[in-house]
């Protein structure tokens, strides 16, 4: 399991200088811990590897050492210091699979700055029963009239295959997009290689996925949960408020084209 910790928050003002966004506490607990906490109920889970960056080295150094005991947990630093020298999360991605804890196993990869109460499960059988890569789907929010998306746009098929991954479509055709949480098959390094290599922009991962797509075949589960992303000021307020469900997720079997 990869967590991708490293980003500066530049849009949450005072919090993300304060803070890493992985490490803001939600009732009293870090983001990054919930997100751990989930990838450690899955079977078959028995390293992590969590990449941030040297801004804020010591206060996830500090995060580890108060850590619960659990399945082996290994800190890389991918040496950024501010966001405009940063790797970007595929960069990040690409530094963690060099790395004995990520090479040549299959793996869970998210961001680290969601709140997540979901069952994996369903989309963890999907995967092992096809070593696709596998993506977890949500409802998109709904968007103002003539305006590009904030999210990516995801197709599937009734086999639940990904037929259409857009990052931020003019015009969505669909109303769903995928969350940053993948499950990945042991050659994933291989293809995001391939993928920078051929000038593949390094930051956001929906760009690689959406590459994926065009060269193999990419599964989406939609799973009942709820998710947040924690990007700026008022996202962060609505976490820590009384109605912090958000991003709808449905049942798999709703979830075609």
């Amino acid at each position: 399991m990869i967590v991708l910790a490293a980003g500066y928050g530049t849009r949450l003002g005072q919090a993300g200088r304060d803070s890493a966004k992985a490490l803001l506490e939600i009732d009293g607990e870090p983001i990054l811990s919930r997100l751990v906490a989930l990838g450690e109920a899955l079977s078959g889970i028995d390293e992590i590897l969590v990449v941030h960056n040297e801004h804020f080295a010591a206060d996830f150094e500090d995060w580890h050492r108060k850590r619960p005991p659990g399945p082996a947990l290994t800190l890389l630093n991918d040496g950024s210091t501010a966001s405009d020298n940063k790797l970007g999360a595929l960069g990040d991605l690409a530094l963690a699979l060099e790395r004995p804890p990520a090479r040549g196993h299959d793996l869970l990869v998210m961001a680290g700055d969601h709140l997540l109460d979901v069952d994996l499960v369903p989309a963890l059988e999907v995967f092992l029963r096809y070593r696709d890569p596998t993506l977890i789907l949500r409802e998109r929010d709904p968007e103002p009239a003539g305006k590009p998306s904030r999210y990516n746009e995801v197709k599937v098929d009734p086999e639940g295959r990904v037929t259409r991954f857009i990052e931020k479509p003019e015009e969505p055709e669909s109303p769903f997009a995928a969350i940053a949480l993948y499950f990945f098959p042991e050659n994933v390094g291989d293809r995001l290689g391939v993928y920078l290599a051929s000038g593949g922009n390094p930051d956001a991962p929906g760009h690689f996925v959406a590459w994926l797509v065009s060269e193999t075949t990419v599964r989406a589960v939609p799973i009942q949960g709820t998710w947040r992303d924690i990007g700026d000021p008022e996202s962060l307020a609505a976490a820590r408020g009384p109605n912090r469900g958000s991003g709808r997720l449905e049942r798999a079997e709703d979830a075609t084209e």
